[in-house]
């Protein structure tokens, strides 16, 4: 039933187009976030499966609440396309909670085991001192290799770079990894499965003196 439920939701965002607008301030400028800068990990959670399904599932409902509100102003209003196919900009938002899914399945089958999924999500501090999840992060621990491997990353649909860099959730995790006394953070894995950070994060550490190795 629940990948039944998947399916209906993909096709349904494969023939929509319409993306949520980023939270923004009453004078209309961006909600802004900031890192912190003097213990990054303190803007990392750690939460339980039960939790990071539970924010992503309240992601997914906002997602397509907002196309199904857009798409009956168009219909009140008759505006069509001249095919009728409309694109979701942020399709791998959805693709993204779907596999979040599948990783939050397979921790409660290796919980006690050598390779353990470990799941974060990024809160960093908002202007008001608000807190909210704009990323869910998986974490594998490899305990022989004491390696730190970025297995999965998943966006809040109303996060923005103008809100906060990525590169602050990167700098969090390099600082996650030390602290966890890992010899290595490991990013591969995540920049093959994601070309978004593999562009975003890979650029960014060419003019960096920090080296992932």
């Amino acid at each position: 039933m629940i990948e039944l439920f998947k399916t209906t939701i993909l096709c349904y965002l494969m023939y929509h187009t319409s993306s949520l607008m980023p939270k923004r301030l009453p004078n209309g400028k961006p909600y802004k976030y900031t890192a912190n800068i003097q213990d990054r990990t303190s803007d990392l959670k750690v939460i339980k499966p039960g939790q990071a399904s539970l924010i992503s599932r309240n992601w997914l409902q906002n997602i397509v609440a907002d196309l199904v509100n857009r798409e009956n102003k168009k219909l009140v209003n008759q505006v069509f396309t001249d095919t009728g196919v409309y694109e979701y900009d942020e399709l791998h938002i959805v693709s993204n909670i779907n596999k979040l899914e599948n990783f939050i399945q397979e921790s409660y089958q290796q919980q006690g085991k050598e390779k353990a999924h470990m799941f974060l999500a990024w809160m960093p501090k908002g202007v008001y001192g608000r807190e909210e999840a704009l990323f869910i992060i998986v974490v594998e621990i490899h305990k022989k290799y004491k390696e730190f491997i970025i297995k999965h990353i998943v966006q809040s649909p109303y996060w923005d770079p103008e809100q906060i860099d990525s590169n602050e959730l990167r700098l969090a995790l390099i600082d996650q990894n030390e602290r966890n006394n890992c010899t290595r953070i490991n990013l591969d894995y995540l920049y093959d499965q994601d070309l978004r950070f593999k562009l975003a994060w890979a650029t960014w550490n060419l003019n960096s003196n920090i080296t992932m190795e």
